[in-house]
């Protein structure tokens, strides 16, 4: 990671003006993406405001909020670094900080919402940290005009992490193949598995591209509005994504036969 990081909380009006000019600068917004006066509502209640720094120069940070309904959850609103500062392990250290952050005020489990076709922040959401994704969110912000928003529906997977848990193994063998990527990139449903009371027998695999082809954006979030949207709200979890792009979803306890998948449509 090269210089060392110093992680912490932000309190002062300086560093809440800074963090939220660079989580505005991150994410190419023309607005700021969590005000100063946002920031210093949260910093004064409790919330998590974090701040990494490699010296005196502020290279990434954190905001997130207590949840009201559930005293043991904090939900990350966002997480954002610098340019510069990216893949040299500044968002993992923050990630860990806030788990830190967490369990030493009694709480248990984290939330926070990413975009599902955004590869890298899988990889790492799921494999790495192991968080779970268990909520498929269609349009969930609403129309955003920041560098990676603009122009496409908001849709986001929610993700809860066990601060307590173990890190996931390795992808299952034999999960029922439901998506694939076609030739030119498009989304290329496979097929429906069989079901047992509306819920398939065993894990699937969803294909997801990387990167996603511009003129096919929006029908990879009508692909993963249809085939993963569904499949979690029957309770099924996003608990694996292989290196080459294949998710798994494992669905609820439930101890059937698996079956093989058919033949691509594409």
């Amino acid at each position: 990671m090269g210089a060392a990081l110093d992680l912490r909380d932000l309190t002062d009006r300086p560093a809440l003006e800074e963090l939220s000019a660079l989580l505005r600068t991150v994410w190419g917004s023309a607005e700021p993406v969590v005000p100063l006066t946002m920031l210093r509502a949260l910093s004064d209640t409790g919330g998590l405001v974090l701040g990494a720094f490699a010296g005196s120069t502020l290279v990434g940070g954190a905001v997130g909020f207590r949840a009201a309904s559930d005293p043991a959850r904090l939900h990350s609103h966002v997480v954002g670094v610098r340019a510069d500062w990216r893949r040299r392990g500044v968002g993992s250290a923050i990630k860990w900080r806030q788990r830190a952050w967490c369990l030493e005020r009694g709480m248990t489990h984290m939330t926070w919402t990413f975009d599902p076709l955004v590869r890298r922040n899988a990889l790492f959401n799921i494999n790495n940290l192991g968080a779970v994704g268990c909520a498929y969110l269609a349009d969930h912000y609403g129309p955003m005009d920041d560098a990676y928003n603009a122009g496409v529906p908001t849709d986001r997977v929610l993700l809860r992490w066990e601060l307590a848990g173990q890190r996931p193994g390795s992808p299952p063998r034999g999960a029922v193949r439901v998506l694939d990527v076609g030739e030119h990139g498009q989304p290329c449903p496979i097929g429906r598995p069989h079901s047992v009371g509306g819920v398939a027998a065993g894990p699937v695999r969803l294909r997801l591209p990387h990167p996603v082809p511009p003129e096919h954006a929006m029908a990879w979030r009508a692909a993963l509005r249809e085939e993963m949207a569904p499949r979690l709200a029957e309770g099924y979890r996003w608990a694996a994504l292989s290196e080459d792009g294949w998710a798994v979803l494992d669905p609820p306890e439930l101890e059937t036969d698996r079956v093989e998948p058919p033949e691509s449509q594409c």
